[in-house]
């Protein structure tokens, strides 16, 4: 009998690298994301399809799987290694269809830990943001405590989001450790991305776009002094206000990875990063938990 489980990516909407060291973060669930299908088979464990080209992903299997009697797998609507929580919704994933494989119950604590496993494969010292609002969908307010994440699911409005795509991919773990590496110098940095976010809070609330997009803006900015930007992020930040956005900033651990912004009228900015050579697309708040495991 196969076992298929959904979880959707996420965008952090602001937040990021902060995180990690105790600062508030927002993020919603999007509505792309991964589907794995477990399927009973003679042999070694392993993967029937191959749309994930990762070195890491043998060891993200084997922290949640048997060695021996499974073929995985893996539908992706999710661009790969962008910031868009792809390892996250493969966790998620991956996670609830092993406990069903197992005929056991996929609680939330049972998914986290699973996830968490396969997280770390991938990124080393994740947050659990990114889990945790892939596992739940909608909005999550999170803060990463001594004891653990604490968090809080959002009725959060939709917002206008362009999603542009850089290119190129960001290694988060380096990227974190990178930032590590820089501390004490950038925690000011860190300690006003925490502020802005606080201060932005009533206005991501009630769904201020002007307020959200200003505050966008100033996050990006924060997230370069930090050192986590590239040039390419900050070019399409400015192409996307000159095309009209409110606001625009990279979403994610940065080093590539993708950009969003703030678009009322989302067509002008998709025009102008087309014709810049970018790929992008209108994303929206995947409200539901995932789908039930089959």
């Amino acid at each position: 009998m196969s076992h298929t489980a959904f979880a959707p990516g996420k965008l952090i909407l602001m937040g990021e690298h902060a995180v990690v060291y105790g600062h508030p973060a927002l993020a919603i669930a999007v509505d792309r994301g991964m589907t794995v299908t477990l399927t009973p088979r003679e042999g070694p464990t392993g993967l029937d399809t191959a749309v994930i080209e990762d070195s890491r992903l043998g060891d993200a299997l084997s922290a949640v799987l048997p060695a021996m009697g499974w073929g995985v797998h893996i539908e992706s609507t999710l661009p790969i290694g962008r910031g868009m929580g792809s390892s996250a919704a493969l966790a998620v994933a991956l996670a609830r269809a092993s406990l069903a494989a197992r005929g056991r119950p996929a609680t939330h604590d049972a998914v986290d830990n699973l996830a968490l496993k396969v997280e770390r494969v991938f990124h080393g010292n994740p947050s659990g943001i990114d889990q945790t609002v892939c596992a739940h969908g909608g909005a999550i307010r999170f803060k990463r405590g001594p004891d653990g994440p604490d968090y809080q699911t959002i009725d959060l409005p939709d917002l206008p989001i362009v999603v542009i795509d850089s290119g190129s991919a960001g290694n988060t773990a380096e990227l974190v450790a990178g930032v590590a590496s820089r501390r004490p110098q950038v925690d000011p940095y860190l300690a006003k991305i925490g502020e802005l976010f606080e201060a932005t809070w009533p206005a991501l609330l009630a769904g201020d776009l002007t307020t959200i997009g200003q505050a966008w803006h100033e996050n990006h900015w924060l997230l370069r002094a930090v050192g986590v930007s590239t040039p390419t992020l900050d070019r399409i930040t400015r192409l996307a206000t000159d095309a009209g956005a409110l606001g625009a900033k990279m979403a994610g651990a940065g080093g590539g990875g993708v950009v969003i912004a703030l678009a009322p009228d989302p067509e002008p900015v998709l025009s102008t990063m087309r014709t810049a050579g970018f790929d992008a697309h209108v994303v929206k708040q995947h409200r539901q938990n995932p789908p039930e495991i089959q």
